[in-house]
């Protein structure tokens, strides 16, 4: 009988919990690009994301037997993740950080606009709607990140913010609704 991810997981992090290095490995293997996206989604910032990736990683092997399997293996990983990166973002260090942040830093693919002008209005403006959603209330900022960047379901959501399902869904409403009068307002008219 093939055995599924969770078990496979579950199977690790016994092992894991026992010392075995091997296994955490395995397990960081797995889930390091997903709670480095998640991350990167928040900072954007490659090297900060690496390190709190990594800061994560550490703070699951030193909590490991805390884990009592509640919820999925990667929905506690992921929820350190997101507390690591709140906290970074709340840190004057960061605001510090983003105030130097150049335009080299963003990507942009110039080969699908019609001429430099367009792609620089374009950059402009998708700098301004994420600036704004980093405006946010930290709450709204999460779910509608998980929601519509990580694309991850309304449970999931609930589970990895510890909040009623009900409550997910109105954050995102309204984190919706506000960057869609944001874009209205401040995008749209300016043109």
């Amino acid at each position: 009988m093939k055995k599924n991810s969770h078990d496979i997981d579950s199977e690790l992090i016994k092992k894991a919990k026992q010392g075995n290095h091997g296994a955490f490995n395995i397990l960081m293997s797995k889930y390091y690009p997903r709670v480095y996206a998640t991350i990167f989604s928040f900072i954007k910032s490659k090297e900060d994301s690496e390190d709190l990736s990594q800061q994560t990683f550490i703070k699951v092997w030193q909590q490991l037997d805390s884990f009592r399997g509640d919820s999925a293996f990667f929905t506690w990983v992921y929820r350190i993740a997101i507390n690591l990166a709140k906290n970074f973002v709340t840190s004057s260090g960061f605001k510090k950080q983003k105030i130097n942040t150049s335009i080299e830093d963003t990507e942009i693919d110039i080969s699908s606009f019609n001429d430099i002008e367009s792609a620089v209005i374009h950059n402009e403006s998708l700098e301004e709607i994420n600036g704004y959603i980093d405006t946010l209330p930290e709450s709204l900022k999460t779910a509608f990140v998980l929601r519509e960047v990580e694309g991850k379901s309304y449970e999931d959501i609930a589970k990895i913010t510890q909040t009623p399902i009900g409550t997910v869904r109105s954050r995102i409403f309204r984190a919706r609704e506000s960057i869609v009068e944001f874009i209205k307002k401040e995008i749209i008219t300016n043109e």
